[in-house]
């Protein structure tokens, strides 16, 4: 399919990179599918103040569990509970405000219940706030306050935090840089069977990092891992099975993976299928499925996919020709880093189509394309149209 595949499962990329939020508290007991007594038994006990029976309610109406999903069925019992102060319902909320659709997300909200829930000592609830301080989302970006609520997790024994750890130590972020530490804790989780720590060892043994590379050992990983449920495994092991390494080569079943990753919510799966579908790689080419992959991993911040679907949408071939949103797309990913993003721009600067023709404007978007690409002639023709006030708006 793709010839860059390898680049697509690159660490900073694919695995071992911090995810969003890591998980919540898990109920102890399930719903059973069946008898319908179990449910009113159920809200019967919560009503009468059982703080337990309202976790289990509120966990049932968020995945689903013998009762039809319903966020807002599942945030009031889940409030209940956490207005007692039971540490695992509190913890459930952040993770529900963190991750909800629209109308329901709200990042002060899930700080908000995250700390409480830390401060109760819920292990799951300082590993989800360490994160958004590394990740400085909600909150101010900070490497040290992310430390101060991961390291007692870990020291807890909790395996989600052993792979946060993990993390830093693979960048050397607020800790030394160091793979072998890195490995070390990524095994400790995988021992306690944490899915994200089997993918990340599946990848250390795909890369080679600090132990010979072994497909066959990363396949292992990434199948159970997979199994489990991990998006990212099932990314990784589609790859394994798109190029043929560890195992025989089978492109369908990679793209049958790579699909249900892009279900789950890996962005790196999402941005797959649609190069696949955009160029038709082992496909007939299809814009339309293409462009809603794009826009899902668009939604999780993948900027390489902005300037692709941007390009489609100005093209407009095989798909609605939209200008005004691929204008959109590109500033988004241009105000991001994208140095594609940036030179398409620049170009609709320099000629006036989609925007107000703007040959200062130009200019600085190409001087930041050229940051990655080599763009010196277009700069060298473009200041030779210009003049001295639009010169001086750039210096």
């Amino acid at each position: 399919m793709r010839k860059d595949i390898l680049v697509l499962i690159a660490f900073a990329a694919a695995v071992l990179c911090p995810p969003s939020v890591w998980g919540q508290s898990l109920s102890t007991t399930a719903i059973r599918k069946s008898p319908r007594s179990d449910l009113n038994e159920l809200i019967m006990q919560s009503n009468s103040g059982s703080i337990p029976a309202q976790f289990q309610l509120g966990h049932a109406y968020q995945c689903g569990d013998g009762v039809n999903k319903d966020i807002y069925e599942a945030i009031r019992w889940y409030r209940m509970a956490a207005n007692y102060g039971d540490p695992s319902a509190q913890s459930n909320l952040g993770y529900v405000y963190e991750t909800g659709p629209e109308g329901i997300k709200d990042l002060a909200e899930a700080i908000r219940w995250y700390m409480r829930a830390a401060v109760s000592g819920s292990a799951a609830a300082k590993v989800n706030l360490g994160l958004l301080y590394i990740r400085g989302v909600g909150v101010k970006k900070s490497v040290e306050d992310g430390l101060h609520w991961i390291r007692p997790a870990a020291d807890a024994g909790y395996p989600a935090a052993f792979v946060a750890l993990a993390y830093l130590y693979t960048r050397g972020e607020g800790v030394p840089q160091d793979l072998h530490k890195a490995l070390e804790l990524i095994r400790k989780a995988a021992k306690q069977h944490d899915p994200e720590a089997q993918t990340s060892l599946g990848l250390f043994y795909a890369q080679g990092l600090v132990v010979p590379a072994d497909a066959a050992e990363a396949v292992k990983w990434f199948r159970k891992a997979a199994e489990a449920g991990s998006a990212r495994a099932e990314f990784g092991l589609g790859v394994m099975f798109e190029t043929g390494q560890g195992l025989k080569q089978d492109t369908r079943e990679a793209l049958r993976l790579y699909r249900l990753a892009g279900e789950h919510g890996s962005m790196q799966a999402q941005a797959a299928l649609g190069e696949i579908f955009e160029l038709g790689q082992g496909v007939e080419p299809d814009y339309k499925e293409a462009a809603t992959w794009y826009r899902r991993a668009v939604e999780q911040g993948d900027v390489r996919s902005a300037a692709r679907l941007g390009m489609m949408l100005f093209r407009g071939e095989r798909i609605d020709h939209d200008i005004p949103e691929a204008v959109k797309l590109w500033s988004w990913a241009a105000e991001r880093g994208d140095a594609h993003a940036q030179f398409n721009l620049a170009k609709l600067y320099l000629t006036g189509t989609g925007v107000h023709r703007d040959l200062a404007k130009a200019y600085s978007m190409l001087a930041l394309a050229g940051k990655t690409l080599d763009v010196s002639k277009q700069l060298s023709e473009l200041s030779s149209q210009m003049g001295q006030n639009e010169m001086a708006k750039i210096q």
